[in-house]
């Protein structure tokens, strides 16, 4: 039996010894479903690993048995963008992080806003005269687009663009379409961004700046840009609630209540409109409200102070929110009302 040779169940591998210099924070990963086979060489072996704040190029050091040998982690496998010639400035796995404010809008108020901070950089080094980088926030909706930039600064290194759509830049191609251009689903626009730097003594790009004409541009020594674009996320724009075909519901021979056909978010403000049936001779009228738990009744507007006072009593419940609303006509009968 002892002269039985024996084999072990584990694969070979090649057994050096790595040793990462040059970097704050640095550690190998393991797999967690890790590949026995993927190492099974004494020729070649892979292993992952992280690194955190190196401020200059790390350096891998493989050691094996009396022989050693060492690589220098090239910049572009550390470096986020290379738009930058003061490279100490910044570590070298420093990351643009960008956060859409609102993600949903509404086309009487088409305000996009994205704010943009830096994360991995050694904030212990600051220097408040530093001059950090621009960010552009570029919109594209089929083939139209506008553009935005900010320049990250203070000491959280962080910015926020801003885009107010035009409203003929949310227009539909055809004149007979106009008036519908923004659809009840609403209209989503893809946000990316772009990051470039600037002399000391210039200014990020102006809004009406064009990115695909400052692409163009790229032989122009005073301005960098890089030509890739990353994607943020998207915004959704919906159609303003007076713009909307209202849904009507007829409470009796002569009262109707108008209201948006289209679902209601958290946080979304509702209006609810009473109007009289025709020419009805109603002189007064009591409307009691009940909404569920979460929905709360803020005001009530008259329209015509000539021709109606109304009174309200909201009761704002642990479980539901009432309102009370007497209306009187103190004006002759009209039409419109």
């Amino acid at each position: 039996m002892d002269s039985i040779q024996r084999f072990s169940s584990l694969p070979v591998y090649l057994p050096v010894n790595y040793n990462v210099c040059n970097a704050e924070v640095s550690f190998f990963l393991k797999e967690v479903n890790q590949d026995l086979t993927k190492n099974s060489s004494l020729q070649t072996r892979t292993e992952p690993l992280f690194i955190y704040k190196a401020k200059i190029p790390p350096v891998i050091n493989a050691t094996y048995g009396p022989y050693s040998a060492e690589q220098t982690v090239p910049k572009h496998l550390m470096m986020t963008a290379s738009t930058f010639s003061s490279t100490n400035k910044f570590t070298f796995n420093w990351q643009i992080k960008s956060h859409i404010i609102e993600s949903s809008i509404n086309s009487n108020k088409p305000k996009i806003q994205t704010l943009f901070y830096i994360t991995g950089k050694d904030w212990n080094d600051y220097n408040p005269s530093e001059i950090l980088p621009c960010v552009r926030l570029v919109a594209l909706l089929e083939n139209r687009e506008m553009s935005s930039s900010c320049r990250l600064k203070g000491s959280l290194g962080l910015c926020v663009a801003e885009l107010e759509l035009l409203p003929s830049w949310l227009g539909t191609s055809s004149a007979e379409d106009q008036k519908d251009s923004v659809p009840s689903q609403g209209v989503p626009v893809e946000l990316h961004h772009i990051i470039y730097s600037t002399g000391e003594d210039e200014e990020c790009l102006s809004p009406e700046t064009k990115w695909t004409n400052n692409i163009q541009s790229e032989t122009d020594s005073t301005q960098k840009v890089s030509p890739q674009m990353e994607r943020i996320g998207s915004v959704v724009i919906y159609p303003s609630q007076n713009t909307l075909r209202m849904s009507v519901l007829r409470l009796d021979t002569n009262i109707q209540i108008r209201f948006p056909p289209s679902p209601v978010k958290v946080g979304d403000t509702v209006t609810f409109s009473v109007y009289l049936v025709g020419a009805s001779p109603t002189h007064q009228l009591t409307l009691r409200v009940k909404a569920a738990l979460g929905a709360k009744v803020l005001s009530v507007r008259v329209t015509d102070t000539e021709q109606w006072k109304v009174q309200s009593q909201m009761e704002n419940g642990d479980k539901y929110t009432t309102a009370t609303l007497v209306c009187v006509r103190h004006g002759p009968v009209v039409q419109s009302r």
